[in-house]
């Protein structure tokens, strides 16, 4: 089953994840979204939190930052986050039980409904064998 997520909720999520990182007391240093879903919440946080967008992680000079995506799914590109920036911060909207990284923070369980985020297309189709691909997902 679908669930089409539109811009409003998209805009509370962000909010709610603004409070939640306001709350953690922690000094972040800016907001790096993971390519693709996460590019556009990155830019929507790093305004409420007026941090800096990061464009490039590996470039980055400071360690403390938050890194944002759309879902933890399976949590296979979180995994390669994860790994590679120890202080990084991973928040996301969506989280599903399964996912072998679990975000700090997110803010709605998936279930089991195909999300589709408003920038994606609203005919892209649900793909229910993606625990059996074996191609990395970053």
């Amino acid at each position: 089953m679908k669930e089409f997520v539109n811009w409003e909720l998209i805009e509370e999520a962000v909010t709610e994840i603004a409070f939640h990182l306001k709350d953690t007391g922690k000094d972040f240093k800016g907001v790096f979204g993971i390519p693709r879903g996460g590019t556009i919440l990155a830019v929507l946080l790093s305004h409420k939190l007026d941090l800096p967008f990061i464009e490039n992680p590996f470039d980055c000079e400071f360690d403390d930052f938050v890194i944002v995506d759309d879902i933890a799914d399976t949590g296979k590109t979180l995994e390669f986050y994860e790994n590679n920036f120890k202080k990084g911060y991973i928040v996301t909207i969506h989280e599903h039980e399964q996912s072998i990284v679990k975000p700090e923070f997110s803010v709605i369980d998936k279930e089991d409904k195909w999300i589709v985020y408003p920038w994606e297309t609203k005919d892209s189709e649900e793909r229910q064998d993606y625990l059996n691909d074996t191609s990395p997902a970053y």
